[in-house]
């Protein structure tokens, strides 16, 4: 494929690139230039340098920083062209992979029902260090109309030359009749080829030490969270309701799960609202987001289960929250609650924020409940006999006339689990 013959080998993952450096009058370089070219960057007076794209520099010597190459990855050398040498480590290659089917122009879900999304592996750092993350997210519309790789500035009109381009806005096409007769193709030029819904998201991603578990580097950590946005399907469109991600979750005994979203308290669908129409339909305080979790008995019941009757959270063992009491003090009933309350309260009793001898009510609509919520990191425990399966819904958003925000956790069978 084009993106893996091409895009792949020469991504800024695996090749160095150079670019024109221009300087200050004080002999400082500048982070642009006019020239794009090592021939007219050097007759213009600027520098042509590398600048090589690295995951993170180690603080190591030479000979530690060789000797921790044991992942090809590790290197000794210039990360910028004009600094002294480091060690640095690299990216792995860029991933070519074909886009699963959607309907056109949405953004919802696939063939199966279910969202569709990209399974990334975050990035191990060997430093240990937190890192702060930026995910830009694009979608590009492309056409076969001409080829996009052989296709340059220079195929534009040029009347001059008797040029044509190999496409053109909104052309009369002569259909072949001896009349003649034309008709006329809805083209806008300046949509082939283009980038749609640039969007970036800053991302923080913390040391696994505060998991507080031996070789937590090999432990498989699945995120649970929430996506689309505030209001009816057609409010939303192109995108969607609110829902769990993933709403169906397998996952085995030794896997962990961090549970946590991000929400707004700003939301705004105001005219002219782009694709949908304007208004955000939901529960609550017009313009917020709010989810939380609470425990129901199947996907087909809409009634939350009773803390005596309930399991998922008196079965989870946890190793991280970002609220509260520390993990080895927290009980389930506190788990459960933080949960049902989006973090409102940060446990049953005991704690700065309990539910016990809270003086201030909460919402029952959860409108003074946090938008966002950093959650926890779980485990659950799996069954030799069969399957164990937790259900949960959000008790604001899931409308039983409008839209359904469930999930459900299925820790699959482990033989040997009576054992253990």
């Amino acid at each position: 494929t084009h993106c893996e013959q091409h895009m792949k080998p020469n991504s800024q993952n695996t090749e160095v690139k150079y670019q024109c450096y221009d300087s200050y009058t004080n002999g400082d370089l500048k982070h642009y230039s006019r020239y794009n070219t090592n021939a007219t960057c050097v007759n213009g007076g600027g520098k042509w340098l590398y600048n090589r794209t690295v995951m993170e520099t180690l603080s190591l010597n030479a000979a530690m920083c060789t000797a921790q190459n044991t992942s090809g990855r590790v290197f000794w050398g210039k990360v910028f062209e004009g600094d002294a040498a480091t060690c640095y480590v690299v990216p792995p290659p860029m991933e070519c992979r074909t886009a699963n089917w959607s309907r056109v122009n949405h953004l919802g879900n696939g063939r199966d029902g279910q969202p569709l999304s990209y399974k990334w592996r975050i990035p191990h750092f060997l430093s240990g260090k937190e890192k702060r993350c930026v995910l830009r997210i694009r979608y590009n519309i492309s056409t076969d109309d001409y080829n996009p790789a052989a296709t340059f500035s220079q195929h534009n009109r040029n009347a001059a030359l008797g040029r044509r381009s190999p496409v053109e806005q909104n052309p009369n096409i002569n259909i072949g009749s001896n009349t003649n007769q034309a008709l006329r193709l809805a083209i806008n030029t300046a949509q082939f080829g283009r980038t749609f819904q640039d969007r970036s998201h800053v991302i923080r991603l913390v040391n696994r030490t505060s998991l507080g578990k031996p070789n937590s580097d090999s432990i498989s950590i699945k995120n649970l969270n929430v996506r689309g946005k505030r209001g009816n399907i057609v409010q939303t469109f192109p995108s969607v309701e609110y829902d769990f991600v993933p709403t169906r979750m397998e996952i085995n005994a030794s896997d962990h799960i961090h549970i946590q979203w991000t929400g707004s308290n700003t939301h705004n669908n105001g005219n002219p609202a782009g694709d949908g129409q304007a208004g955000d339909a939901g529960e609550g305080t017009r313009g917020t987001d709010r989810h939380n979790i609470v425990e129901i008995s199947s996907p087909n019941v809409n009634y939350p289960l009773p803390w005596e009757s309930a399991g998922m959270f008196k079965n989870a063992s946890v190793y991280w929250t970002s609220f509260g009491k520390d993990k080895t003090t927290l009980t389930a009933q506190d788990l459960a609650v933080a949960m049902a309350s989006a973090g409102y309260f940060e446990c049953f009793d005991g704690c700065a924020k309990d539910a016990k001898s809270a003086t201030t009510a909460l919402n029952n609509l959860l409108n003074n409940a946090p938008a966002s919520f950093r959650g926890a990191v779980l485990s659950f425990p799996a069954s030799s006999v069969r399957d164990t399966i937790y259900n949960f819904i959000c008790s604001r958003n899931n409308n039983f006339t409008n839209r359904s925000q469930k999930g459900k956790i299925t820790v699959r069978r482990d033989a040997n689990a009576a054992k253990q």
